[in-house]
């Protein structure tokens, strides 16, 4: 095997080991804090949560997990015909491991296999219902580690599936950012929740549990993969090319700078680089070369090669084209 090979093996790998550490841990949460205290945050195990309200007192048994993992199969499909193939392996992997992981944890009795039935039982008022200090316990701690979870199948390069789904067509098919539909989705499950379940702690303590949630995806996911741009002035350029090109895989622009005290001639290097590899960049310079002046800036979005890729549809591409006057096919020659 190649050492192209082996690196591509190794990410692949690593991807895959986050999504279903991300499904676990999603899993997790859902399992000892939200789907016990019926705490309604987004996502489609909110939606099970309101499903299983009804049903259950009528069956006789919990049935959020199924709910969860029809709807899972379900939502799948659905991006599968309207995002691509492209979409699919790790979504379906998200898809498929987070309603296994949340069902084995629910039908073995996680929670007595931890000892944690007994907190629920500790915290239960005489009405039935929980303290709403423990509620409280329970949205905080839970929305952490959903936002954990989401966060780390993000890392992987995939999702947990759900209302996720919904979010990339909304972003393809129109103008709304995934955040901002996500948020919309969220919301309107909090309200479902409050009318059906006609409960405002519930609703309060989702809402708390949401930010949570949010906030432990944009401290882990968001600011791993925020960009930075960087310039590095040194006298070993070619040799920190070679590890920015070959390590890091970023391709770099050479520029020549004037050093405006010295007037010395120097060679500056841009590189665009992810945060996470900052660090690494950095004691790669002051090994080589500690003399080296470097200065970073957080770069807002990166599109092209090796980063974001540009998304607009085909149909969108002809109509910018068109209205500035620039055609799409060249046009045939007229035949004799």
């Amino acid at each position: 095997m190649t050492k192209e090979k082996k690196e591509r093996f190794f990410s692949e790998a690593k991807d895959i080991v986050l999504v279903l550490l991300g499904c676990f841990v999603l899993a997790l949460a859902d399992v000892i804090f939200i789907i016990p205290s019926n705490i309604v945050n987004g996502g489609v195990d909110s939606l099970g949560i309101i499903i299983n309200y009804y049903l259950e007192p009528l069956w006789g048994f919990d049935v959020s997990d199924i709910f969860v993992a029809v709807s899972q199969i379900i939502l799948w499909l659905l991006g599968l015909f309207l995002l691509g193939k492209k979409f699919s392996f790790h979504t379906l992997l998200g898809s498929l491991a987070f309603p296994a992981f949340y069902s084995l944890l629910l039908r073995i009795n996680f929670l007595d296999l931890i000892g944690f039935s007994q907190v629920y039982l500790h915290n239960t008022q005489a009405d039935g219902s929980l303290s709403l200090a423990f509620l409280m316990l329970s949205a905080i701690f839970g929305g952490f580690l959903s936002g954990v979870g989401v966060a780390l199948a993000y890392l992987g390069d995939g999702s947990t599936g759900g209302f996720d789904v919904i979010s990339f067509i909304i972003a393809k098919y129109g103008t709304m950012k995934q955040d901002f539909s996500g948020f919309l989705m969220d919301s309107s499950l909090i309200i479902l929740g409050l009318i059906c379940m006609k409960d405002w702690e519930l609703a309060l303590v989702g809402i708390i549990s949401a930010v949570v949630c949010a906030f432990a995806i944009n401290a882990i996911y968001i600011r791993a993969n925020s960009y930075l741009i960087a310039d590095i002035i040194s006298s070993k350029p070619e040799i920190l090319q070679k590890f920015i090109h070959e390590q890091l895989g970023h391709a770099t622009t050479v520029m020549d700078a004037l050093g405006g005290y010295s007037g010395e001639k120097k060679t500056l290097i841009r590189v665009v680089i992810y945060k996470k590899e900052e660090q690494e960049l950095k004691n790669f310079i002051a090994s080589v070369d500690a003399s080296a002046f470097v200065s970073t800036m957080t770069a807002k979005a990166i599109h092209g090669d090796g980063f974001e890729p540009f998304e607009l549809s085909s149909k969108d591409r002809k109509r910018i084209l068109a209205r500035y006057g620039i055609a799409t096919k060249e046009k045939k020659p007229a035949s004799d």
